[in-house]
């Protein structure tokens, strides 16, 4: 199974688009701010579900702040991650994941593409979408995290 992350996209769709195109992935997940990319990308791909949490820039949104749910037997968490101070410290991010028995903890807010492993858990945060975002592969329940640059896809 393959998951595609994007964060922070404020308003570049066309990559997003075109990563998903070419990749091809079973779920789509956007962290937030502009929340409204989030709703373009499910109406122009409305075969691959799509999981999204509203950020600090998604102001009146009724988009979740934080999304806790199963996929390929694993359980994923998403979070925009501003509530959660990730700017200064992911202390109480990190502690709100092992205290969901989550596999999967993806975050933006940042604008720094991120990854750690700790414990089972692996803590995520693809970068902004004008950048780069996250793939993640679960084959044979193994998870494996890594980011891509988008700007491979600019001229497709």
């Amino acid at each position: 199974m393959k998951i595609l992350v994007f964060s922070d996209s404020h308003n570049h769709i066309s990559l997003m688009e075109a990563a998903i195109q070419t990749l091809r992935p079973d779920l789509i997940c956007h962290l937030g701010d502009y929340d409204r990319d989030a709703f373009s990308l499910s109406k122009r791909f409305p075969s691959i579900p799509l999981r999204s949490v509203r950020g600090n820039c998604d102001i009146g949104s009724a988009t979740p702040i934080l999304e806790n749910f199963l996929f390929a037997e694993k359980r994923i968490i998403l979070t925009h991650g501003h509530r959660y101070y990730v700017k200064s410290d992911l202390t109480e991010l990190k502690a709100m994941g092992q205290a969901a028995d989550a596999d999967i903890l993806l975050f933006g807010h940042t604008h720094i593409p991120y990854y750690e492993q700790t414990g089972k858990l692996h803590n995520l945060n693809p970068g902004p979408a004008a950048k780069s975002c996250a793939q993640i592969q679960i084959v044979d329940g193994k998870i494996e995290c890594t980011h891509l640059p988008l700007s491979v896809y600019a001229d497709l």
